[in-house]
Order: C-alpha cells, then structure tokens, then sequence
C-alpha cells in the first residue's frame, strides 16, 4: 500500500521527538511525496527552522531517494480544481490530495485536513478512493 506524506508531517522528521520517530516509521513504508511538499519542505526548513542550505539539500536527497516523488503537472491541475469545488479544500491542499491519488495512494498523512474524510476520485483520475489520516492522532 503506498502512502503520501504531507509537508506538515515531514517537517518532524528533522525533530529529535516521538513525532520524528512516527515519520521515520512512515518514511519506511513506501511513500510518495509531491514536489510541492519539497518545495515547501526547503521553505519551513529554511524560513522557520534557520537550516543551512547545504542541510536542506541533504535532506531533501534523502528524501527524493526515499521516496517515489510525484511530479506535478497539468493533469494534478485539473484534479486539483475538481477536488476544490467537491470539497472545499485551499488550491494548495487540493494539489496534495490530487497528487496523493494520481499517485495511486490509499492513505495521505496530514495534520492540516480532516482527519477521517475519505475522498472519491472523479472517473478520470481513477476514481478510487483516499483515505486523509493524522498519523500524530491516538
């Protein structure tokens, strides 16, 4: 079963915590993350966290040799506006759901969406469903 793990999550694993232990255990699984969650990975890293250039790089080829990367292109777009209108998600969180199910994810860890929504692909995206878990909830 492949996994999408989100930005927000991610961010603990550079934590010494129970919280970077829980990523580590989902980095082991196979997951996917976007582009988008590397760009905004860098971004926290850099911005809030004050991490050097040549650390964030390092952690991000961990991650991109971690895990599959989800390239994001015209197709995550289009789904990504059909997720927004159905349910009312940011364009940014709608282009996580939509990578996380064009990359055929049965379950996207976040902390920022509902945790428990199940969401229905449209047809041309598969129509298969994605499961939205907070991987920090009991």
């Amino acid at each position: 079963m492949k996994i999408f793990i989100d930005t927000n999550v991610l961010i603990y694993w550079v934590d010494e915590s129970a919280r970077a232990d829980r990523v580590e255990q989902l980095l082991s699984q196979t997951s996917v993350i976007s582009v988008q969650v590397l760009n905004e990975f860098a971004n926290v890293l850099r911005k809030k966290r004050g991490l050097s250039l040549d650390d964030i790089q390092a952690l991000s080829n961990t991650l991109i040799e971690t895990c599959l990367v989800h390239d994001l292109g015209v197709r995550t777009h289009q789904l990504a506006l059909v997720l927004m209108a159905r349910y009312n998600f940011s364009l940014y969180d709608a282009n996580i759901v939509a990578a996380a199910g064009l990359s055929g994810c049965a379950v996207l860890y976040t902390e920022d969406m509902q945790d428990g929504l199940t969401v229905k692909l449209p047809d041309f995206a598969g129509g298969s469903t994605l499961s939205i878990r907070n991987p920090f909830r009991d």
